[in-house]
């Protein structure tokens, strides 16, 4: 009997850009789902889903751009994440968008390799060989490097950067790394359904970890 995915297409609402009014009403959503189809999930979905439901607007919005642009721990750019600057990347953001307008994807303002727009691939995706190494050899990878940008040593090593810099200190907002735990959920469905196993590619020409460790060093 055939396995029946989680509903990434939903699940891909919890990564876009916060500024319609439904945003909040969809992240309940996904976790009322999680919460009914894999309560383990669920669970670790749930400290998103309160920040979300308590904060406001402006504020979630500020922490969006604050964890994926401004002052960033990350990128949700996976070909960026895995690749970097490596030519590659370009090669994955043609056959990506060939794939979306395959399937009729609108991915709207952000590019082909953004995280909410890969998730939406998925379910629709007829090559089953293609849909694994788009989880194993691209997603997964991404979002281990992804959470990890969340770790101590990153964000100590970011500070020092913009205190250097810009003169400012990483917002201190209790919030501000609240969705590691969206990151590190939506890396459990994943596991859950495809049983991961990471492929990881060769390694990258910079990248969106990288490019801060190469600043501290040269300004060392």
């Amino acid at each position: 009997m055939k396995k029946q995915l989680l509903d990434y297409n939903k699940i891909s609402s919890l990564f876009v850009f916060p500024q319609n009014e439904d945003y909040t009403d969809n992240v309940k959503n996904v976790q009322q789902y999680l919460d009914k189809e894999l309560p383990s999930i669920g669970e670790m979905l749930q400290p998103f889903t309160d920040v979300v439901s308590t904060v406001t607007k402006y504020e979630l919005e500020d922490l969006y751009l604050r964890t994926f642009e401004v002052q960033s721990i990350t990128t949700l750019d996976i070909g960026y994440v895995v690749f970097g600057d490596d030519y590659k990347r370009g090669e994955l953001l043609v056959n990506l968008n060939k794939e979306h307008q395959t399937y009729g994807i609108d991915c709207g303002g952000e590019l082909a390799d953004n995280l909410s727009n890969v998730l939406k691939l998925i379910n629709v995706l007829e090559d089953k060989s293609l849909l694994n190494d788009l989880i194993n050899k691209l997603v997964a990878p991404a979002l281990t490097r992804m959470i990890q940008g969340f770790g101590d040593d990153q964000l100590l090593a970011k500070e020092k950067v913009y205190i250097k810099h810009h003169k400012t200190l990483l917002d201190k907002h209790e919030s501000f790394t609240i969705y590691k735990h969206a990151l590190f959920a939506l890396y459990k469905a994943l596991d859950h359904d495809f049983n991961i196993k990471i492929q990881e590619q060769p390694q990258r020409s910079g990248g969106f970890l990288s490019s801060i460790k190469q600043e501290i060093t040269l300004e060392s």
